[in-house]
């Protein structure tokens, strides 16, 4: 009978300690995706940015290749469509850099703090799993700068493309300079399909990082 008893309060001390670990692990995940929820902020404003801006590419390009494809006095409407349209673009593009610039400055912050936070623990297994959880967070987080980086590099190029085209027929907008410059309209509105391509992966690589923070 002691025998069992003996056994019984073993299992049950075991099972205490199991849960109290499993408690404590999931007190500390939670606590580390609380923690980052500043940051998640940021990136949501950064993934609007982009899809308003892939949005307003699409546009640009759209007018792009209708004006190769224009004559007469649909030239003039489609140039003032032109302007309008990058205008727009530009002001998207600041947004899109001004909220990677939130997105960086915020992570670094955080992640500096959460990284001393560590340094202060003294209960092996909290530590562990910390460190652990701070390692997996910032090797997401660093596939996601980089890619918003990537495609943020790609803006400027293909802004200067959309201005070169405006400028031009800004001073010779007639049927034979639009045909003279139809390998310049579409080498454009290449560029500006590949930057469409890579702004909606950094959209995808965002709502992954927001979902792994979960």
């Amino acid at each position: 009978m002691l025998k069992l008893l003996s056994l019984s309060l073993s299992l049950s001390l075991s099972l205490f300690m199991v849960l109290g670990q499993s408690s404590t692990y999931a007190s500390s995940q939670q606590a580390s995706h609380l923690r980052l929820d500043p940051l998640l902020e940021r990136v949501e404003v950064s993934l609007q940015a982009h899809q308003a801006l892939v949005e307003q590419l699409r546009l640009d390009r759209e007018t792009l290749l209708a004006l190769g494809s224009a004559a007469g006095d649909d030239l003039q409407t489609i140039f003032v469509a032109m302007s309008k349209d990058y205008r727009d673009a530009v002001e998207s593009a600041v947004s899109v850099s001004s909220a990677i610039a939130g997105v960086n400055q915020t992570a670094i912050t955080l992640f500096e703090a959460w990284r001393e936070e560590i340094g202060d623990l003294t209960e092996p297994r909290l530590k562990a799993d910390n460190e652990a959880q701070f390692t997996a967070s910032w090797q997401r987080y660093e596939e996601l700068i980089q890619s918003l980086q990537r495609s943020e590099a790609m803006i400027d190029p293909v802004l200067a493309d959309l201005k070169s085209n405006l400028v031009y027929f800004k001073h010779a907008l007639d049927e034979s300079s639009v045909a003279s410059r139809k390998t310049e309209l579409s080498d454009t509105g290449n560029h500006t399909q590949a930057l469409i391509n890579a702004l909606t992966s950094s959209v995808v690589m965002s709502k992954a990082f927001q979902k792994s923070m979960q």
